[in-house]
Formats: structure tokens, C-alpha cells, sequence
């Protein structure tokens, strides 16, 4: 069981200092009950009227649900139960009266709404099922603080997100608890913060600035899941799309070599047909015009060629949603992160090319003979996708602006000066402007560090913005564009994920560059509690 880092420690500390909450009511015995109906809910609309959380709070104070399964009963009673109860979010599995793990709503319906599981496993014991849907389960002790479980709930891989938690609130009992209740939790604790940081501005000033911090922490955390729930659902939903196209695919593709060896052995046939029969048919030589035969035969070839190379980039296409997606590799692995570029500009290239009023962005890759890197390669994948997309914009934008300027000429100059003026201008700007070129290079460093920089010949950033670049929230995109969590984000996955450090050099006029830096091994992997057998 996991204990509160020194860091949550010191920070809570600070703010119930500076807030001075004093709270001496026990919070009301909550396990196994369902909120009632017509619960009066608080001006947010997301959580019931209760008593107030406090930073220290801990699981014991939230609804915990203890709906318990014998092991041995059939497999469509977890079903009545769900139906029954809507708001439970896992049924707790015993065998002789002792806990040996949980299925999840959301992992239950799954499962069953497979072909043929439906009959297989409703009139089946129990235990058949489980052994099917047992997952790595996060289990808690009930005194727990809310925000350690927040932490170490979103440390879980992205397909274990949204699974419940395990608490411990006996020695031999255990309860779920519901994941979106806790982070409604965390949301409320929020609130209390950001209301302590105001009044304690007004006292002391020492006190705001630790207040900050720790409210700095809580927006990385939600910043963290925000972020970490997109990827997971965008990642399933790119799997199964590249999965379902990748099937179609392979039988047109293994059926081709077929159907061209079919081709060109009737091709034969009718060569060696003309070559015995000098005098054709009528009636054949007359289908022979109609059909233009002799074109026929010609173009054939190159209509099979042309449907295999279509082929083969479909299936490149899908090849490359799979190695960015990695959801079968949400663990530390040894990977050639040169693939995962390679991947990531696949995907980017409807992006890369010209189009009417954008030119085309050239691609220069300087590749390094590397070693295979020990890292999480989904998450390295979406740090490439990141910089790529904002370096994309940035020339595209810059691109607009020369556009603009170009159909803008001097109204008080007259006709013949308009004319020459726009030759000059014309002329000059063919010679002095820049293809726009993004360039990668990859470097190894003393044996024992990788360096991915990634380059653009944009406008480039002013000091101000570069400072405030890796800032949640922060962006210098127009209102529905930007989020401002992309470089938030990929300074979290490289510095506090992999140990390493991300740099951004730019000036105004002069492009930007960032520079990637993360160790060949990483020293410390995140664990998440075993499985129960």
C-alpha cells in the first residue's frame, strides 16, 4: 500500500494552514448505500449535498459499494444486479467468503456483448467469466487520502482508467469505489482551494505564494486526466478503425497476386489461341472491336499494378495508426524511436502537402544510427505529434500572412509605379523566401542519452511567449483552436515520465527548434498493484 508522498504532505499542510478549516463532524457511514432519488445537488450540478471534503479527506468519507458474488453463482446475476442498480459501478467476487478480486460495469458489458459470450457464460459459474475479464486492480486502504488516490488512480495505464478502485475497509472486507466520484471528489477539493488562495491573499502574502503551488499541483493533475482520457478514447477508437480496415485490406491485397496470375494465364491462352486460329470467327472478331480487345490486354497490367500499389499504402496507412496508437504497449519497452516518427508524419501528411494557397512543407530527416530506446512509446508518439502539429500551424500561418501581404500593393502609388514596384517585390520575394522545411535529427549523447530535435523554418516566438510555452492553458491560437495542453503535456510524458528534458530555442524571424532529450534506460518504472489470483 502506497503512502503519501512527502510533497502531498507539505503541500496540504500549507493550505489547511492558510485556509484554517476546522471541521468536527464525522462524516456520515456511506458504504453500500445509492444516493436516493431527488438528491438535492449544489450550484456545480455534479456532486450531492454533503458534508464539505477537506484536503485530508479520505476514501472512507465517499460512497463505497459492497454488492458481493459467490464465486460459484451464475454469470447472469451480475447482470440483474447492474440492471438493478445503475449506479454501481462493479460487483465484488468471493469464494468461501473471502475476496478474490471484482468485474467492472463497463468491462462486464463489454465482454458479454461479444458474439456467442452471452450463451457461453450467463449460465455459468462465476469464476469462468472472471478468469476472462481479471485485470490489474488499484487497491487502497480506506484511510487513504482523496488526493494520493487521485495520483496514483491516474498512474494506471489507459485502459485501466476508468476502473474502479479496490478499498480495503477491513482486513477481509473490501468495497468499490466509483472513479468519476472520486475525481468529482478531487473537483470539490479544488473548489476549496481556489476559495482558500483569495482570503489568505488578504492576510499574508507567503501564504498565497504556497497556496499557488499547490494549486499548480492540482491543475497538472487535472490537466493530466483531461489529457490521458482523450488519448485512451481516441487511441481505442484509432485501433479498432485500423483493425476493422486492416482485415478488407489484407483479402484484396493476398487476392491480387492471384488474380494477376489468373490474368496473364488467359492472357497466354489467347496468344496461343491467335497464333493456332490466323482466321478468327466473325462473330469473335466483332466482340474483339467491340470490347477493344487490343487496348484491353495493354492496359490490363497496369490496372493491377496501379490496385496493388493502392493496396499496400492502405495497409502502410493502417500500419502507422497502430504504431502510434501502441495500446498494446502501455508499459516501458525497448523501441526504435525512429519508427515512431516515421509513424507519426504518415499520419500528418494530408497536412504536409500543398494546397490551394499553402505550399507544400518538406520534410528533412537526419537520422543518426541510434540504439533501441527504453520508454513508453504511445506516450513518446503523441510528444512527436505535438511539436509536428504546432510546427505545421506556424508555417502554415506564416504562409497566409505572406499571402495576404502579396494582394495588399500601395493604393497611392500610380498605375506604372504599382506595376514595376510589384515586379521588384515579385523578384525579390522569389529569391529571398524559404521553402517551408521541418527538420528532424536524432543524436546519441555519451552512450546514455537520445536527442530528437525538431526544427522549423517559421515566424519563430517572442521571449514572452517561449517563457510561458510548456504553461497549462496556455496558447497563441485564435479561441476554438488550441487548448493550450499539447506542450503542457509533453513536458510532463518527457520530464517527469522518462527523466528527461525538453527545450525550446526561438527567436522572432528565426524559427524554432526543440530538442528532446531522454536517457537510453530509465532508472525507476511505475508500478500498479498485482492482480489477485
Amino acid at each position: 500500500m502506497s503512502e503519501p508522498s512527502r510533497v502531498d504532505f507539505i503541500a496540504i499542510k500549507k493550505i489547511e494552514s492558510a485556509v484554517q478549516i476546522v471541521s468536527n463532524t464525522p462524516a456520515a457511514n456511506r458504504y453500500g448505500q445509492l444516493p436516493k432519488e431527488g438528491a438535492v445537488y449544489e450550484n456545480d450540478g455534479l456532486s450531492p449535498l454533503k458534508s464539505p471534503l477537506g484536503l485530508r479527506s479520505t476514501l472512507q468519507e465517499l460512497t463505497l459499494y459492497d454488492f458481493l458474488l459467490e464465486s460459484e453463482c451464475a454469470g447472469n446475476e451480475v447482470a440483474k444486479i447492474f440492471q438493478a442498480n445503475p449506479l454501481v459501478p462493479g460487483i465484488i467476487i468471493t469464494q468461501q467468503g473471502k475476496f478474490i478480486g471484482m468485474i467492472s460495469r463497463r468491462r462486464y458489458f463489454e465482454h458479454m456483448s461479444r458474439p456467442y459470450s452471452l450463451e457461453l457464460f450467463s449460465q455459468q459459474p462465476l469464476f469462468i467469466l472472471y478468469r476472462f475479464t481479471k485485470t490489474d486492480m488499484l487497491v487502497l486502504d480506506r484511510e487513504t487520502s482523496i488526493m494520493t488516490a487521485v495520483r496514483q488512480s491516474l498512474e494506471r495505464s489507459p485502459e485501466l482508467i476508468h476502473e474502479p478502485i479496490v478499498v480495503q475497509v477491513e482486513p477481509e472486507t473490501y468495497k468499490l469505489l466509483d472513479v468519476h466520484q472520486l475525481l468529482l471528489s478531487q473537483l470539490q477539493i479544488h473548489e476549496l482551494s481556489t476559495v482558500a488562495m483569495r482570503e489568505s491573499q488578504a492576510q499574508l502574502r507567503h501564504q498565497a505564494q504556497q497556496l499557488e503551488l499547490a494549486l499548480l499541483e492540482l491543475q497538472r493533475t487535472q490537466t493530466q486526466l483531461i489529457q490521458t482520457e482523450k488519448m485512451s478514447s481516441l487511441g481505442q477508437l484509432v485501433a479498432g478503425v485500423a483493425h476493422e480496415i486492416n482485415n478488407p485490406i489484407g483479402f484484396i491485397y493476398s487476392n491480387l497476386h492471384h488474380a494477376k496470375e489468373y490474368t496473364q494465364g488467359l492472357m497466354r491462352m489467347l496468344d496461343i489461341y491467335r497464333q493456332h486460329c490466323p482466321e478468327p470467327i466473325a462473330a469473335i472478331e466483332a466482340e474483339a472491336e467491340k470490347i477493344e480487345l487490343d487496348y484491353l490486354l495493354e492496359d490490363l497490367p497496369k490496372v493491377f499494378n496501379s490496385m496493388q500499389q493502392g493496396a499496400e499504402r492502405v495497409r502502410d496507412i493502417v500500419l502507422s495508426l497502430r504504431n502510434f496508437c501502441r495500446l498494446d504497449e502501455a508499459q516501458m519497452k525497448q523501441v526504435n524511436i525512429h519508427e515512431g516518427i516515421n509513424s507519426t508524419i504518415m499520419l500528418l501528411q494530408s497536412q504536409l502537402k500543398g494546397k490551394p494557397g499553402q505550399e507544400a512543407i518538406e520534410i528533412h530527416k537526419e537520422y543518426s544510427d541510434l540504439p533501441l530506446v527504453h520508454c513508453y512509446p504511445g506516450q513518446l508518439n503523441q510528444v512527436f505529434m505535438n511539436i509536428l502539429v504546432n510546427a505545421i500551424y506556424a508555417l502554415v500561418e506564416s504562409n497566409k500572412h505572406e499571402n495576404v501581404d502579396k494582394k495588399s500593393p500601395n493604393k497611392s502609388q500610380s498605375g506604372e509605379e504599382k506595376q514595376s514596384c510589384t515586379k521588384t517585390q515579385s523578384s525579390v520575394s522569389k529569391s529571398t523566401r524559404l521553402i517551408p522545411t521541418i527538420r528532424i535529427r536524432t543524436e546519441l549523447i555519451e552512450k546514455k542519452k537520445v536527442i530528437i530535435k525538431i526544427y522549423d523554418n517559421g515566424p519563430g516566438m517572442t521571449e514572452d511567449v517561449r517563457k510561458r510555452l510548456f504553461d497549462p492553458f496556455f496558447t497563441t491560437k485564435p479561441v476554438g483552436q488550441g487548448t493550450g495542453l499539447g506542450l503542457s503535456i509533453s513536458y510532463e510524458i518527457v520530464v517527469n515520465q522518462h527523466g528527461g528534458e525538453l527545450k525550446c530555442f526561438s527567436e522572432p524571424g528565426k524559427g524554432a527548434e526543440f530538442a528532446i532529450e531522454i536517457p537510453l534506460q530509465q532508472s525507476s518504472v511505475t508500478h500498479i498493484l498485482p492482480r489477485f489470483a
